[in-house]
């Protein structure tokens, strides 16, 4: 846990980070649309690269800050570099619940609307495989089809996608849950919590507004996945508070960003997949994780209780 949590706000240290974290990230999607315009779909590969690279905006803005602007008494320590407390058990809970959140979000989401997605023919992803060379789509039928190429995928992402999204996580990991959400303390938990995921969504706006996440809604979007982010800054910051380490949250983080893009390969071919009504990035993954809120407010683990030796506001 961390033993230096401010008893006082830093609005110093708050703003510059928050200036630091958004210039970074959005001055690379602006190279991005000045250099290749607002279609991400024309040139892929380097809407992704970009977007990797400004993950690092919030690492950027940490680094900066602590050692430049506003100064903490150990980088390491006050940022939640340590393993901290509770490693494996919530280590654990990470790696193996994350998959079981975002797939009990998909589940809710063929319950409310069954039609969305195609699950039984896969018609959507058949449709990206026919786009694959000759050669790739007979090794994909040689192996079982689209469904056990799906089932892999998932098994992959599970397992896999924590630690290979570890590197791009960490980015924004340090950043959101490392640097921010301890110097937010003083406000309360919750509000920190909150306003913490209120910041850390907005700062998704550029990519939003490109059609990152919600193509079909790149407005509305950005309100969408300020929801999603606030909801999501309470699970994760409580990891962190709860253990005073930020590596359960990135692997947590990692989890869901390799898992919750599948749900665009379950919609039909001919009608793309409507995010903002599906998975976890729609209504029904709120409805999940708010349940996930609710059941550690009624457990007394939200708001988390400082152990001996550390201090943080609960109220």
């Amino acid at each position: 846990m961390d033993t230096a949590t401010p008893s006082r706000i830093d609005t110093r240290g708050i703003t510059a980070f928050v200036a630091i974290a958004y210039g970074f990230s959005w001055l690379c999607v602006l190279a991005y649309v000045l250099g290749f315009g607002t279609q991400p779909e024309q040139s892929p590969i380097a809407f992704r690269v970009v977007a990797a690279l400004s993950m690092f905006g919030p690492t950027v803005a940490t680094f900066l800050v602590a050692r430049r602007v506003s100064p903490l008494p150990s980088l390491k320590a006050d940022t939640g570099l340590g393993l901290g407390q509770h490693r494996l058990r919530f280590l654990l809970l990470a790696v193996l619940g994350t998959p079981v959140v975002v797939l009990g979000a998909l589940l809710l989401s063929a319950v409310f609307y069954p039609g969305a997605m195609d699950l039984s023919g896969l018609s959507g992803l058949r449709a990206q495989l026919a786009q694959l060379p000759p050669e790739a789509t007979q090794a994909i039928d040689k192996l079982g089809g689209p469904q056990v190429l799906l089932v892999i995928q998932v098994v992959q992402a599970a397992l896999l996608g924590p630690f290979l999204n570890l590197p791009v996580i960490f980015g924004e990991e340090w950043g959101w849950r490392g640097y921010l959400l301890p110097r937010l303390l003083p406000l309360g938990q919750w509000s920190a919590l909150v306003l913490g995921g209120v910041i850390w969504g907005l700062w998704h706006a550029p990519l939003i507004l490109l059609g990152y996440n919600y193509p079909q809604h790149p407005v509305l979007g950005v309100l969408l996945f300020t929801v999603v982010c606030v909801l999501l800054s309470i699970l994760l910051g409580w990891m962190r508070l709860a253990t005073g380490s930020i590596w359960p949250a990135v692997l947590a983080h990692g989890s869901i960003n390799a898992l919750a893009p599948i749900v665009v390969m379950l919609g039909y071919a001919e009608k793309p997949i409507d995010t903002a009504l599906v998975g976890m990035t729609g209504w029904p993954g709120w409805l999940v994780l708010a349940a996930l809120v609710g059941v550690l407010v009624l457990t007394r683990q939200l708001p988390v209780r400082a152990p001996e030796g550390a201090h943080f506001s609960q109220a």
